[in-house]
């Protein structure tokens, strides 16, 4: 009814004015759907994006903890090596390059933005207790790193005999130093 006359009976405009309405209501509707699409696909979109950042952390952090890995348990066997030869040597240690800790920028960005909250529910689990996992790992290489410091740097200044008792044995603090080492390139292994 595209013109509406004075004549119009009370139904006629009743009629009318509801097909309005429903043509409004439709065109609300066909919105809301448009936008909730468009909403559903930026989430997809800021999903996938999380995801991969957090699968490219995973694959920077384990390609280079092997690399750590490899490096301390060298240091360790070019100690022992040299202790075997009845040499004294300064203890095996190495300290990674940069940061103590592992980068988690990612995953942290999935947790707070709330895309995190996509993942299933298991691998969710799993990636939290694997980041929580591995920052405590960094915790002891911290501490350790901390005593390479304060103990180990100012010594090989000294000369290997620095870390030898009257007795010409490593003094224990540093074969303890050595073992936590040991566990740590361990833990890093995946």
């Amino acid at each position: 009814m595209a013109h509406h006359s004075q004549n119009a009976t009370w139904r006629e405009r009743l009629a009318w004015l509801a097909s309005e309405l429903f043509i409004i209501f439709l065109a609300v509707s066909a919105a809301f759907v448009v936008e909730n699409y468009r909403d559903h696909r930026t989430q997809l979109a800021e999903f996938h994006d999380a995801m991969s950042g957090v699968i490219a952390e995973l694959r920077n952090t384990e390609a280079k903890t092997r690399t750590y890995s490899d490096a301390i348990f060298a240091e360790l066997a070019r100690w022992e090596e040299a202790d075997r030869d009845g040499r004294r040597a300064v203890p095996g240690h190495y300290r990674i390059p940069g940061a103590t800790h592992p980068p988690t920028a990612a995953w942290n960005s999935a947790v707070s933005s709330g895309v995190a909250r996509m993942i299933e529910p298991k691998l969710r689990t799993d990636l939290g207790y694997y980041y929580s996992e591995f920052l405590g790992i960094h915790d002891n290489y911290d501490r350790y790193n901390q005593f390479t410091e304060r103990e180990v740097l100012p010594r090989i200044l000294l000369g290997p005999d620095t870390f030898y008792g009257a007795d010409g044995k490593l003094l224990p603090q540093f074969r303890v130093y050595m073992d936590l080492q040991k566990e740590f390139a361990t833990d890093l292994r995946p």
